[in-house]
Protein backbone atom coordinates (compact mmCIF):
# COMPACT_ATOMS: atom_id res chain seq x y z
CA UNK A 1 0.00 0.00 0.00
CA UNK A 2 1.39 3.39 -1.02
CA UNK A 3 2.09 5.69 1.90
CA UNK A 4 0.45 9.06 1.47
CA UNK A 5 1.35 12.68 2.07
CA UNK A 6 -1.18 14.16 4.48
CA UNK A 7 -1.63 17.94 4.42
CA UNK A 8 -3.33 19.69 7.33
CA UNK A 9 -4.45 22.96 5.75
CA UNK A 10 -5.32 25.93 7.96
CA UNK A 11 -7.83 27.84 5.85
CA UNK A 12 -7.66 30.74 8.32
CA UNK A 13 -3.91 31.30 7.77
CA UNK A 14 -3.08 34.75 6.42
CA UNK A 15 -1.90 33.46 3.03
CA UNK A 16 -4.28 30.52 2.61
CA UNK A 17 -6.60 32.31 0.21
CA UNK A 18 -3.66 33.54 -1.88
CA UNK A 19 -2.61 29.94 -2.53
CA UNK A 20 -6.03 28.54 -3.37
CA UNK A 21 -4.60 27.08 -6.60
CA UNK A 22 -2.05 25.14 -4.58
CA UNK A 23 -4.85 23.70 -2.45
CA UNK A 24 -6.70 22.70 -5.63
CA UNK A 25 -3.58 21.00 -6.98
CA UNK A 26 -3.02 19.10 -3.74
CA UNK A 27 -6.62 17.89 -3.74
CA UNK A 28 -6.16 16.56 -7.28
CA UNK A 29 -3.21 14.37 -6.35
CA UNK A 30 -3.91 10.68 -5.71
CA UNK A 31 -0.97 10.43 -3.30
CA UNK A 32 -2.01 13.44 -1.22
CA UNK A 33 -4.77 13.66 1.37
CA UNK A 34 -5.83 17.17 2.38
CA UNK A 35 -7.73 17.89 5.56
CA UNK A 36 -8.87 21.46 6.23
CA UNK A 37 -8.55 21.82 9.98
CA UNK A 38 -11.58 23.00 11.90
CA UNK A 39 -9.63 23.94 15.04
CA UNK A 40 -6.29 23.44 16.76
CA UNK A 41 -7.66 20.39 18.56
CA UNK A 42 -8.86 18.93 15.26
CA UNK A 43 -5.45 19.42 13.63
CA UNK A 44 -3.60 17.95 16.61
CA UNK A 45 -5.86 14.90 16.86
CA UNK A 46 -5.72 14.24 13.12
CA UNK A 47 -1.91 14.44 13.09
CA UNK A 48 -1.69 12.00 15.99
CA UNK A 49 -4.18 9.56 14.48
CA UNK A 50 -2.92 9.50 10.91
CA UNK A 51 0.73 9.20 11.91
CA UNK A 52 -0.13 5.76 13.26
CA UNK A 53 -1.62 4.67 9.95
CA UNK A 54 -0.46 5.29 6.37
CA UNK A 55 1.36 8.60 6.45
CA UNK A 56 4.69 9.10 4.66
CA UNK A 57 4.89 12.72 5.83
CA UNK A 58 2.44 15.01 7.58
CA UNK A 59 2.47 18.58 6.32
CA UNK A 60 1.45 21.61 8.37
CA UNK A 61 0.07 24.22 5.95
CA UNK A 62 -0.25 27.43 7.93
CA UNK A 63 1.74 29.71 10.21
CA UNK A 64 3.94 28.94 13.20
CA UNK A 65 0.91 28.16 15.35
CA UNK A 66 -0.26 25.49 12.91
CA UNK A 67 3.24 24.00 12.80
CA UNK A 68 3.30 23.77 16.60
CA UNK A 69 -0.16 22.20 16.73
CA UNK A 70 0.74 19.50 14.21
CA UNK A 71 4.04 18.93 15.99
CA UNK A 72 2.17 18.25 19.25
CA UNK A 73 0.08 15.62 17.48
CA UNK A 74 3.17 13.93 16.07
CA UNK A 75 4.87 13.86 19.45
CA UNK A 76 1.77 12.34 21.03
CA UNK A 77 1.80 9.49 18.50
CA UNK A 78 5.50 8.71 19.12
CA UNK A 79 5.80 7.29 15.59
CA UNK A 80 8.61 9.44 14.16
CA UNK A 81 6.60 10.40 11.08
CA UNK A 82 8.33 13.38 9.40
CA UNK A 83 6.86 16.86 9.55
CA UNK A 84 6.72 19.04 6.45
CA UNK A 85 5.79 22.72 6.35
CA UNK A 86 3.97 24.88 3.83
CA UNK A 87 4.44 28.43 5.18
CA UNK A 88 1.07 30.19 4.91
CA UNK A 89 1.39 32.47 7.95
CA UNK A 90 2.58 36.03 8.42
CA UNK A 91 5.94 35.60 10.15
CA UNK A 92 6.78 31.97 9.29
CA UNK A 93 9.74 32.12 11.65
CA UNK A 94 10.13 28.36 11.94
CA UNK A 95 10.48 28.09 8.16
CA UNK A 96 13.18 30.74 8.27
CA UNK A 97 15.09 28.86 10.95
CA UNK A 98 14.66 25.51 9.19
CA UNK A 99 15.61 26.96 5.77
CA UNK A 100 12.33 25.93 4.22
CA UNK A 101 11.32 27.83 1.06
CA UNK A 102 8.98 30.73 1.88
CA UNK A 103 6.90 30.13 -1.24
CA UNK A 104 4.42 27.33 -0.37
CA UNK A 105 4.44 25.96 -3.93
CA UNK A 106 8.22 25.64 -3.81
CA UNK A 107 7.97 24.28 -0.28
CA UNK A 108 5.79 21.38 -1.43
CA UNK A 109 8.29 20.41 -4.13
CA UNK A 110 10.98 20.73 -1.47
CA UNK A 111 9.09 18.25 0.75
CA UNK A 112 8.90 15.71 -2.08
CA UNK A 113 12.59 16.02 -2.91
CA UNK A 114 14.27 16.04 0.50
CA UNK A 115 14.80 13.63 3.36
CA UNK A 116 14.01 14.66 6.96
CA UNK A 117 16.58 15.76 9.50
CA UNK A 118 16.23 15.51 13.25
CA UNK A 119 15.65 18.77 15.13
CA UNK A 120 15.29 19.76 18.76
CA UNK A 121 11.96 20.33 20.50
CA UNK A 122 11.56 22.50 23.60
CA UNK A 123 9.40 21.07 26.38
CA UNK A 124 7.74 23.29 29.01
CA UNK A 125 6.49 21.69 32.21
CA UNK A 126 4.42 23.11 35.05
CA UNK A 127 2.15 21.60 37.68
CA UNK A 128 -0.83 22.15 35.38
CA UNK A 129 0.45 20.99 32.00
CA UNK A 130 3.24 20.01 29.64
CA UNK A 131 3.54 21.53 26.18
CA UNK A 132 6.15 21.99 23.47
CA UNK A 133 7.38 24.54 20.98
CA UNK A 134 9.82 24.62 18.09
CA UNK A 135 10.99 28.21 17.74
CA UNK A 136 10.89 30.71 20.60
CA UNK A 137 9.10 31.58 23.81
CA UNK A 138 8.94 35.16 25.08
CA UNK A 139 7.83 36.67 28.35
CA UNK A 140 7.72 40.05 30.02
CA UNK A 141 6.98 43.34 28.30
CA UNK A 142 7.32 42.25 24.67
CA UNK A 143 3.53 42.23 24.35
CA UNK A 144 3.49 45.98 24.98
CA UNK A 145 5.72 46.52 21.98
CA UNK A 146 4.29 44.14 19.40
CA UNK A 147 1.52 46.40 18.08
CA UNK A 148 3.63 49.52 18.39
CA UNK A 149 6.82 48.42 16.58
CA UNK A 150 6.95 49.23 12.87
CA UNK A 151 8.80 47.42 10.08
CA UNK A 152 11.05 50.47 9.75
CA UNK A 153 12.02 50.20 13.43
CA UNK A 154 12.78 46.50 13.04
CA UNK A 155 15.03 47.25 10.06
CA UNK A 156 16.97 49.99 11.89
CA UNK A 157 17.18 48.52 15.39
CA UNK A 158 17.30 44.81 14.52
CA UNK A 159 17.38 42.62 17.64
CA UNK A 160 17.43 45.73 19.84
CA UNK A 161 13.94 46.71 18.78
CA UNK A 162 12.36 45.17 21.90
CA UNK A 163 14.65 47.37 23.99
CA UNK A 164 13.85 50.35 21.80
CA UNK A 165 10.27 50.11 23.00
CA UNK A 166 11.38 50.93 26.52
CA UNK A 167 12.33 54.47 25.54
CA UNK A 168 8.77 55.49 24.67
CA UNK A 169 6.90 53.11 26.94
CA UNK A 170 9.03 53.32 30.08
CA UNK A 171 6.13 54.48 32.24
CA UNK A 172 4.16 51.35 31.34
CA UNK A 173 6.89 48.75 31.80
CA UNK A 174 6.61 46.08 34.46
CA UNK A 175 9.69 44.74 36.19
CA UNK A 176 9.77 41.03 37.05
CA UNK A 177 11.83 39.55 39.88
CA UNK A 178 12.92 36.29 38.32
CA UNK A 179 14.74 33.34 39.82
CA UNK A 180 16.39 31.06 37.27
CA UNK A 181 18.18 27.75 37.67
CA UNK A 182 20.27 26.84 34.62
CA UNK A 183 20.81 23.09 34.34
CA UNK A 184 22.01 21.83 37.73
CA UNK A 185 23.68 25.07 38.81
CA UNK A 186 22.71 27.24 41.75
CA UNK A 187 19.71 29.52 41.26
CA UNK A 188 20.30 33.14 40.24
CA UNK A 189 18.05 36.17 40.68
CA UNK A 190 17.45 38.96 38.15
CA UNK A 191 15.20 41.98 37.68
CA UNK A 192 14.07 41.73 34.09
CA UNK A 193 11.95 43.47 31.49
CA UNK A 194 11.95 40.70 28.88
CA UNK A 195 12.86 37.04 28.66
CA UNK A 196 13.53 34.98 25.52
CA UNK A 197 13.90 31.18 25.42
CA UNK A 198 15.14 30.39 21.95
CA UNK A 199 15.39 27.20 19.96
CA UNK A 200 15.60 29.09 16.66
CA UNK A 201 17.37 32.36 16.01
CA UNK A 202 14.57 34.60 14.71
CA UNK A 203 11.10 35.63 15.85
CA UNK A 204 8.60 38.36 15.04
CA UNK A 205 8.86 37.87 11.28
CA UNK A 206 12.61 37.42 10.95
CA UNK A 207 13.98 39.47 13.85
CA UNK A 208 17.33 37.88 14.93
CA UNK A 209 16.78 38.00 18.68
CA UNK A 210 19.04 34.97 19.31
CA UNK A 211 21.50 35.07 16.39
CA UNK A 212 23.56 32.09 17.58
CA UNK A 213 20.63 29.75 18.28
CA UNK A 214 20.21 26.64 16.14
CA UNK A 215 17.27 24.24 16.09
CA UNK A 216 19.56 21.20 16.08
CA UNK A 217 22.32 22.03 18.58
CA UNK A 218 20.74 20.47 21.67
CA UNK A 219 20.67 23.79 23.56
CA UNK A 220 18.31 26.57 24.63
CA UNK A 221 19.53 30.14 24.17
CA UNK A 222 18.25 32.20 27.10
CA UNK A 223 18.28 35.99 26.80
CA UNK A 224 17.30 38.32 29.63
CA UNK A 225 16.75 42.05 29.16
CA UNK A 226 17.52 43.52 32.57
CA UNK A 227 15.74 46.43 34.17
CA UNK A 228 17.53 49.58 33.01
CA UNK A 229 16.86 53.24 32.30
CA UNK A 230 15.60 54.56 28.95
CA UNK A 231 18.90 56.42 28.62
CA UNK A 232 20.81 53.15 28.92
CA UNK A 233 18.55 51.58 26.33
CA UNK A 234 19.08 54.47 23.92
CA UNK A 235 22.85 54.16 24.33
CA UNK A 236 22.91 50.56 23.17
CA UNK A 237 22.90 51.40 19.49
CA UNK A 238 25.83 53.83 19.75
CA UNK A 239 27.83 51.53 22.04
CA UNK A 240 27.32 48.23 20.25
CA UNK A 241 26.72 46.91 16.76
CA UNK A 242 23.55 44.93 16.18
CA UNK A 243 25.55 41.74 15.82
CA UNK A 244 26.97 41.82 19.35
CA UNK A 245 24.16 43.34 21.38
CA UNK A 246 24.19 40.22 23.57
CA UNK A 247 27.43 41.45 25.16
CA UNK A 248 25.79 44.56 26.60
CA UNK A 249 25.73 44.91 30.39
CA UNK A 250 21.92 45.09 30.32
CA UNK A 251 21.68 41.70 28.62
CA UNK A 252 22.21 38.29 30.23
CA UNK A 253 22.87 35.56 27.68
CA UNK A 254 23.20 31.86 28.53
CA UNK A 255 23.09 28.55 26.71
CA UNK A 256 21.71 25.58 28.63
CA UNK A 257 19.92 22.26 28.40
CA UNK A 258 17.21 23.25 30.86
CA UNK A 259 16.12 26.24 32.93
CA UNK A 260 13.64 26.46 35.80
CA UNK A 261 11.79 29.76 36.14
CA UNK A 262 10.05 31.41 39.09
CA UNK A 263 8.80 34.97 38.84
CA UNK A 264 7.08 37.64 40.89
CA UNK A 265 4.73 38.79 39.53
CA UNK A 266 4.16 35.66 37.39
CA UNK A 267 5.40 35.85 33.82
CA UNK A 268 3.03 35.14 30.97
CA UNK A 269 4.89 32.88 28.53
CA UNK A 270 4.08 33.08 24.83
CA UNK A 271 5.50 30.12 22.90
CA UNK A 272 5.28 30.48 19.12
CA UNK A 273 2.12 32.56 19.52
CA UNK A 274 0.46 30.34 22.14
CA UNK A 275 0.08 32.14 25.48
CA UNK A 276 0.39 30.27 28.80
CA UNK A 277 0.46 31.75 32.30
CA UNK A 278 1.06 28.89 34.73
CA UNK A 279 4.12 29.38 36.98
CA UNK A 280 6.69 28.17 37.90
CA UNK A 281 7.90 26.28 34.84
CA UNK A 282 10.82 24.15 33.76
CA UNK A 283 11.94 24.52 30.16
CA UNK A 284 14.05 21.70 28.72
CA UNK A 285 15.42 20.86 25.29
CA UNK A 286 14.61 17.43 23.84
CA UNK A 287 17.57 16.93 21.50
CA UNK A 288 16.98 15.50 18.02
CA UNK A 289 13.40 14.70 18.94
CA UNK A 290 11.46 15.35 15.72
CA UNK A 291 12.13 14.45 12.07
CA UNK A 292 11.41 17.49 9.89
CA UNK A 293 12.02 18.13 6.20
CA UNK A 294 14.38 21.10 6.35
CA UNK A 295 17.17 22.69 4.39
CA UNK A 296 19.69 22.18 7.20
Amino acid sequence: MKRLIHVIWNSHASQAEKYAELLEMLNSRSDVVVIESESSDHAREYASKISQEDARVIVAAGGDGTVNTVMEGLLASDQNIPLGVLPLGTGNDFSRNARIPWNPVEAFSFIEQHEPTMIDVIEVRSEAETFHYLNMATAGNTGLYSDWITDEMKKFWGPLVYLRGAIDLAANLQVFDVELQFDDLASESFRVLNLFLANGSVTGGGLPVAPDAKINDGLIDVILVLDCTPVAVAGLVTQYTLSDYLTNENIVYRKCHSVSIKSSPPLTLTADGDTRSDQPVTVEVLPQRLPVITGL
